[in-house]
């Protein structure tokens, strides 16, 4: 639903940079990723987290950003460019990254097991997975303070998106299942933390690019009408509104020297 093919998808990206780079950047470094390392960005969508990686491994690491519509990355960038799908596709290079990383991915995915296992098998002995989802059913609010109808619209077109979102495939409780899940593809060593951003232009900015690129979509399922949805993009032009977002959960996990994550 999300797709990278409208210009919308851009706007996205930058302001889910700006929300949560320093987030993901903080877990490279506490990763150990460093000059030399070897890095795979999974359905990196923009530019800054391929850019971030290939600064910090510098000339003599590498790379890689892949995604299933590579149109927003820069080859040429510091990092190679792949089409990819990573539930589909086998693993580029297995055995060989120190890190693999995926944020805001793997909720879309319908087969995400099969998309973890692949990503698994991509590092090598002692390399680390850090995947990165939100889970919108933990908090599933636009507005915190509920408390007129500029903000009860805003919770009404958040709950609209979220059902676009169900009814495409999307599991709005996987943020929470990542340990779990990096356990069971084999990883050791793992462990998770969360961010929630509340306030402020890039919230407001996110939210107006999304619902203007779901636009067509909450109008064919009848989930909302042209006036709710200009009426909201208005109020959030003119700063009404507190917005925030689901809570993103960063869980990472480490391959073993023994017993590799075996894909399948």
């Amino acid at each position: 639903m999300l797709d990278n093919a409208r210009a919308e998808a851009g706007e996205r990206f930058v302001w889910l940079a700006e929300l949560f780079d320093g987030v993901t950047r903080g877990h490279f470094d506490r990763l150990g990723v460093r000059a030399g390392s070897r890095c795979w960005a999974v359905g990196a969508g923009g530019p800054s987290i391929p850019e971030a990686l290939a600064a910090a491994v510098g000339p003599t690491g590498h790379v890689l950003a892949t995604d299933i519509d590579p149109s927003w990355l820069k080859t040429g960038d510091g990092y190679e460019v792949r089409r990819h799908d990573v539930a589909a596709d086998p693993p580029p290079e297995p055995g060989t990254f120190d890190l693999v990383h995926a944020r805001l991915v793997l909720v879309h995915v319908p087969d995400r097991a099969r998309a973890l296992a692949t990503m698994a098998a991509a590092l090598r002995p002692g390399g680390w997975l850090l995947v990165e989802d939100a889970d919108t059913a933990l908090q599933p609010l636009a507005c915190l303070d509920d408390s007129g109808p500029a903000q009860r619209r805003a919770n009404r077109l958040r709950d609209a998106v979220r059902e676009l979102l169900t009814r495409r495939g999307a599991d709005l409780r996987y943020g929470r299942t990542l340990p779990r899940a990096l356990r069971e593809a084999g990883l050791v060593d793992v462990a998770a933390g969360g961010a929630f951003p509340f306030g402020g232009l890039a919230c407001d900015r996110l939210e107006a690019a999304t619902i203007r690129h779901v636009r067509g979509e909450l109008l064919a399922a009848g989930l909302a009408d042209d006036a709710e949805i200009d009426a909201h993009l208005d109020a959030i032009h003119a700063g009404q509104l507190d917005l925030t977002l689901a809570p993103l959960i960063s869980a990472w996990g480490r391959r073993p020297a023994e017993h590799p994550p075996a894909l399948g």
